[in-house]
């Protein structure tokens, strides 16, 4: 980054503030101040704070440095009070608070200022300054903030060395960026070529600088100009999606034997039921070897669709075949092995070469048959008139309007062919798209219009735009939208295949025969998904105007009105869904080109639904203090709770309530109410001490939780607020989970002017939580085991960091807490950090029960079928590692579940023998069998009671188990399943089962807290409670 210029060092330098502005003024009076106390020449000063003030444009934030005016004073300000000594600490937080927007930036900043220059980091010359003021204790922001608030470069925008130090030391210098973003093994892939229509999109190293608009034809220095309307693009690119290899099985884990019964992993404990599920049986399927063949041309083509179109030309030889763009194959054996068929390319008329290769020969059972038969169900799909959006097909005649909402509803189908336990199956189950009528160009009109009430609207349009999902409907893709070039528009240029030159609106008129209407609209930017084998990024430059918006955002979900129309027609009743996998089964099979196609691979499908078997757990007993109830109907134990002392109490000697003192009254009614209900609770909850405030802003909050800390020392504090800002929630929460170690409640006024029975109660049960009581327990007869639950939360959007959570149970009655937090990468599900997190889990069990467990079971939330390789071979691994560092020689048990939410599988009860009348099925309804996966130790488990819609069923794969090598009573397939149904009843922050395991629910409650409001580690004297409850 170059330095100022001298007139702008002159500034500085100057005795005068150079113009009136309230920051200019009050950066003068620091200064001033600063001169006084530190007896410093203006020289050795302003030169620190030059520096300083260069550094935000180095480090990150540049966008919003450039652009926003009263975030660039902040930030001169904020360089001035970097260096003011501790007897003015006062001084600088009252000038922070009172001439700029205090908000998360201006925090971060602020903090990283304070970490690099004011602790003794600063390692530049020896000067008596610096000696004497710049390692200085203590710190305004503690330690171990600093790591966490650093900023980051931005990549595009930054310099070609932007970790240069200027003498100052700032820690190791980080890896090169192209090794920050290398992307995680997911097996072999081979390099796929493009194979998908796409918008103009350029070709982008890691280390090279984002191109300039003027440079933009530079860097497209190849574009393929097809009559087939693809979009230009250069050679050696990535793909957008890479192929899985036919043949290429995913990882598939043999089930684990110790805890299997004769009846293998089946249980028989409950009342057996017959359930219908979303699948169709397949009746008959190919019973002859199918061939495999690679295929290449010469010269090569890279579309997908022209190399079809070229084997289309040799139907009548090839016979029936499916093609996936680099093999083929075939239920006819070609002969010789290699054959090459000659064609013409119909965009040019050039001349090309065909080579079909055999390779291998696939037999009926081969994974990679089951993979042939969902293409086959894909080109199926493409015969009824169904659009290809993203991966899933939406049938865009069938679309349902909502005006009111300038809403469009696409109603789709997911289908995906496997061999389960009973059989070949069609899983089919019924999608909705949201789609906008309003383009980003509408947004862009309107976010502009508030141009004299917002000056830095174009800031506000970029938060919206930056992370959201858009359409494209001349050719019906999605992309993420990750930048917006500002200096670049319609007009812009980049090279054609043949080296001339054309306009992006040309382009557009040229290929799709749309007419542009905006000329100036600044382009968009996404990145494509980097492919597992190459480092390149690839960049898709899109026109706002030609861009809807997708899905949602969070205002629209608090429009009560609007959610309810939608509702209406995704929330779909189990008889209604019947009805629609039904009215999908015999489109598929009335089609004439979709029932040929199935015909001729000799693919059948059943037109009825598949009937499985089911059980019904035993309802659960739940355990107060010296008393017991049951769970109830449809599970749920509110009225019990509200009359019966809770399990375990804590004591509050002195907690207080903050809240603005025009509140008073209400908050006064509503402690009367709280109080009173604790009581009932059993919970001795004495009345908090009032810490009235002056206003709502959230400067006042963070002096008055300061005040009351020190004066009063509470074991919990409730802070009032006026509405939902995540702003104040975020500096609430970082001063008293971060900075201190009290339990908290957040609680927005109409909540509190309510005064709602059930409010209280919640409330009640949520203090006596975090203070480290427990409200109920169920019985879990092993002794000596520890429960782990894990997740991870990613905000993808804003491109925050992610963070992994572990929850532990510490005794045998499963109600004292263990949590720790670890950063991930953003976006990286898989935590390389489990081993240390359990580590931590044993250290702490063995602490407080001076042994360590006899057994381990682990809840593992959040992973797909593609990544259990993964979790097997470096989670599962670093688990073991650990555990025999503590064990040493001592046996130990150990399962590891995985946890999946995300599932397509739906089950419905018919209550009406001779008659279709169907329900959603019981709670506590277990299927281990019938549409299972033969290979693993698996079952569904319904354990949340739904009033409106369909159930959806959570799945839990058991990938390790060697519990009963060390448990006192055998642990088979009916005690896991028992055992997780239990764990359901846990979580205290709703009366009543939910959807995973307790354990899962806290540790992505935590997760979503660290992620969202913290970011950064919780303060570790918290980590015994739950108070993230």
């Amino acid at each position: 980054m170059a330095h100022r210029s001298c007139s702008a060092r002159k500034q500085l330098l100057s005795d005068t503030p150079k113009n009136n502005d309230k920051s200019e003024r009050a950066i003068y009076k620091v200064k001033q101040d600063a001169k006084e106390n530190l007896n410093l020449p203006s020289r050795i000063y302003a030169k620190n704070v030059t520096n300083l003030s260069e550094d935000v444009q180095e480090l990150g934030l540049v966008i919003k440095y450039k652009e926003n005016k009263q975030f660039k004073q902040a930030v001169k300000l904020i360089s001035a009070l970097a260096f003011l000594p501790v007897n003015m600490i006062k001084k600088r937080m009252s000038i922070l608070y009172d001439k700029i927007n205090y908000n998360d930036d201006v925090d971060n900043i602020l903090t990283y200022f304070d970490a690099t220059y004011v602790n003794g980091n600063y390692k530049a010359t020896t000067t008596e300054f610096e000696t004497t003021y710049l390692k200085r204790q203590p710190s305004i922001f503690p330690p171990h903030l600093w790591s966490v608030t650093c900023l980051h470069p931005l990549t595009e925008l930054s310099m070609e060395n932007p970790w240069r130090s200027r003498g100052r030391a700032r820690g190791p210098k980080p890896p090169p960026l192209y090794h920050q973003i290398q992307p995680q093994d997911r097996g072999l892939r081979p390099n796929q070529q493009q194979v998908e229509n796409m918008p103009p999109r350029f070709v982008r190293r890691p280390e090279v600088r984002l191109p300039r608009v003027e440079e933009i034809g530079q860097v497209a220095n190849r574009i393929n100009n097809s009559e087939r309307g693809y979009a230009p693009m250069i050679n050696n690119r990535v793909a957008v999606r890479d192929c899985q290899p036919i043949g290429n099985e995913y990882f598939r884990l043999v089930r684990p034997a110790s805890s299997t019964t004769e009846s293998g992993k089946q249980g028989f404990k409950g009342q057996p039921i017959e359930l219908i599920s979303n699948y169709f049986p397949i009746t008959t399927y190919t019973d002859w070897s199918l061939y495999q063949y690679r295929v290449d041309f010469n010269p090569e083509q890279e579309r997908i669709n022209i190399k079809r179109g070229l084997l289309s030309a040799h139907k009548e030889f090839l016979g029936a075949y499916i093609f996936d763009g680099t093999m083929l194959f075939s239920r006819k054996k070609l002969q010789p092995d290699t054959v090459e068929l000659t064609s013409k390319r119909n965009t040019d008329g050039q001349i090309v070469i065909t080579t079909i290769k055999f390779t291998a020969v696939i037999e009926k059972g081969d994974y990679a048959c089951i993979q042939i038969f969902n293409l086959l169900m894909r080109k199926s799909l493409g015969h009824l008139k169904l659009t290809l959006v993203g991966r899933n097909y939406y049938d865009i005649e069938a679309k349902i309007n909502l005006p009111n909402h300038k809403l469009e509803l696409w109603p789709g189908y997911d289908t995906t062919i496997g061999i389960f336990d009973c059989g070949l199956l069609l899983r089919t189950e019924i999608k909705t798209k949201i789609m906008r009528e309003d383009t980003i160009l509408d947004l862009l009109i309107e976010c502009s219009k508030n141009r004299s009430r917002d000056s830095d609207w174009m800031m506000t349009f970029k938060m919206i735009v930056i992370g959201s999902i858009v359409l494209t409907r001349y050719n019906n893709k999605t992309y993420r939208i990750d930048d917006i070039d500002e200096e670049s528009n319609t007009l812009s240029t980049f090279l054609k295949k043949d080296g001339s030159k054309i306009s992006f609106i040309d382009y557009y008129k040229e290929r799709y025969g749309i007419t542009i209407s905006n000329q100036k609209q600044p382009m968009l930017i996404s990145k494509n998904k980097k492919s597992f084998n190459c480092m390149e990024t690839e960049l898709v430059y899109l026109v706002p105007e030609l861009c809807t918006l997708t899905g949602i955002t969070n205002k629209m979900r608090e429009n009560r009105y609007l959610m309810q129309d939608i509702a209406q027609h995704t929330r779909v009743d189990p008889n209604g869904r019947i009805v629609k996998y039904n009215n999908f089964i015999k489109r598929v099979l009335t089609t004439p080109k979709s029932s040929d196609l199935l015909k001729e691979w000799n693919l059948t499908l059943s037109n009825a639904l598949v009937t499985i078997n089911g059980r019904v757990l035993p309802q659960e007993n739940l355990y107060g203090d010296n008393h017991k109830y049951p769970a109830g109907y449809n599970n749920n134990w509110t009225s019990q709770l509200r009359s019966l002392p809770m399990f375990n109490m804590i004591k509050t000697p002195c907690w207080a309530i903050v809240t603005p003192y025009m509140w008073s009254s209400d908050v006064g009614r509503f402690t009367n109410s709280l109080v009173r209900i604790a009581n009932n609770l059993g919970f001795p909850l004495q009345r908090p001490r009032i810490v009235e405030i002056e206003d709502i802003h959230i400067r006042t909050y963070s002096i008055h939780l300061d005040r009351t800390i020190h004066e009063l020392n509470p074991s919990f504090i409730l802070c009032v607020i006026a509405s939902p800002r995540n702003d104040l929630y975020n500096m609430i929460k970082r001063k008293l989970c971060v900075t201190r170690a009290v339990p908290s409640q957040v609680m927005l006024l109409k909540n509190v002017q309510n005064n709602n029975l059930s409010v209280c109660t919640k409330i009640a049960i949520q203090i006596n939580c975090k203070l480290g009581g427990a409200p109920w327990r169920v019985v879990i007869p092993e002794p000596g085991m520890m429960i782990v639950g894990f997740d991870v939360f990613h905000d993808m959007k804003s491109g925050k960091k992610s963070y992994g959570a572990l929850i532990a149970t510490m005794n045998d009655s499963h109600t004292s807490f263990f949590s720790c937090v670890d950063k991930h990468e953003s976006g990286q599900e898989l935590s390389t950090h489990f081993g240390t997190s359990i580590y931590k889990a044993l250290t702490k069990y063995r602490e407080k029960n001076y042994k360590l467990p006899n057994t381990i079971v682990i809840y593992r939330d959040g992973v797909g079928d593609g990544h259990l390789s993964y979790v097997h071979k470096v989670e599962v691994d670093m688990v073991k590692k650990t555990c025999k560092e503590l064990y040493g020689d001592k046996k130990f048990g150990l399962a590891f579940i995985i946890v999946k939410k995300r599932i397509g599988a739906k089950f419905f009860l018919n209550t009406k023998k001779g008659r279709e009348h169907y329900q959603n099925p019981p709670v506590g309804t277990v299927v281990d069998s019938d549409i299972t996966d033969p290979t693993m130790y698996d079952f569904y488990l319904v354990s949340q009671h739904v009033t409106k819609g369909t159930v959806t069923p959570t799945h839990y794969n058991v990938i390790v188990d060697t519990l009963n090598e060390t448990a006192t009573k055998p642990i088979t397939p009916n005690i896991m399943q028992q055992l997780t149904y239990k764990l359901t009843h846990m979580y205290y922050n709703w009366t009543g089962t939910v959807r995973v395991p307790a354990l899962c629910l806290l540790a992505h409650k935590l997760a979503y807290l660290a992620g969202q409001s913290l970011q950064s580690n919780p303060n570790p004297g918290l980590e015994d409670l739950l108070y993230f409850l």
